[in-house]
């Protein structure tokens, strides 16, 4: 009764830990397995992991173009002209790169469901049970890409609307 006691007081606690983090908090903490040695799940593990890597680098590159508009909001940096220009530029271009990471989460969904569904066929057997946990480890940095870019492509569209305000009161001025 004790050990039942304190299990389940662990795995709520490990909840309560979890549900504070944020989804690059969360993604930064997923590890990412060693290869099983079937190319194909080992290549689908690479490619979720590289495309989450990516993810977080894009949200670390975010976070200083943020500063900017943190700046233009606080009257701390000047709105003009061409620093608004040159940012609508780089959040177009941030943007772009979102959907295309997108399109590529979409396409490892569908592969990691029909890699899991394969994984009971892999041979020699011995390296189905890696080839499982891979898989659904890959599927998880998958599903956190797919957060991040929802995440990250709500402010960068609020934040082009916002610079898209200021641009056309800078134009309205001239």
């Amino acid at each position: 009764m004790k050990s039942l006691i304190s299990l389940l007081v662990i795995l709520i606690l490990s909840a309560a830990i979890a549900v504070g983090q944020t989804t690059s908090e969360e993604a930064k903490e997923l590890q990412k397995p060693k290869d099983c040695g079937i190319s194909q799940y080992d290549d689908f593990k690479n490619s979720s992991f590289g495309l989450l890597s990516e993810l977080l680098k894009t949200d670390t590159n975010y976070e200083g173009l943020k500063m900017d508009i943190a700046g233009y909001k606080s009257g701390d940096k000047e709105i003009t002209l061409d620093a608004v220009k040159g940012d609508i530029s780089k959040f177009k271009k941030l943007k772009s790169s979102l959907e295309s990471m997108d399109e590529r989460v979409v396409a490892l969904s569908d592969d990691g469901k029909g890699l899991l569904e394969d994984a009971k066929n892999v041979k020699p057997v011995t390296k189905m049970k890696a080839a499982t946990n891979n898989t659904k480890k890959s599927i998880k940095a998958v599903d956190l890409s797919k957060a991040m870019i929802g995440e990250l492509t709500s402010q960068v569209s609020s934040d082009l609307e916002y610079l898209t305000e200021q641009l056309t009161d800078l134009e309205n001025d001239e």
